[in-house]
């Protein structure tokens, strides 16, 4: 019984991770361009909420830490992104 319920959890979860965990090298174009736009979009957004929370002065310097964190993290992943595009031909 343990195994058959291991099994129905686990099958789901591997599944979601082999599809949404693939190489940038191993994508099509067209979910290339898309994710790229996202991580985009996901890091404007991101730096758009840090600079309205610099200018408060009732934050604490971890959470401006954290915010500054996560745009580095989205940054060096567009990056790679970018530098696949540029290898395929999209960005000249």
């Amino acid at each position: 019984m343990i195994k058959k319920t291991a099994i129905i959890i686990l099958i789901p979860f591997l599944l979601f991770a082999c599809s949404t965990l693939k190489p940038v090298e191993k994508m099509t174009d067209k979910e290339l361009v898309d994710k790229y736009y996202k991580m985009d979009l996901q890091l404007y957004m991101a730096r758009r909420a840090g600079s309205s929370h610099t200018t408060n002065p009732g934050l604490s310097k971890e959470y401006v830490g954290k915010e500054n964190n996560k745009t580095s993290k989205l940054e060096r992943k567009l990056e790679i992104m970018r530098q696949e595009l540029i290898k395929r031909g999209y960005i000249p």
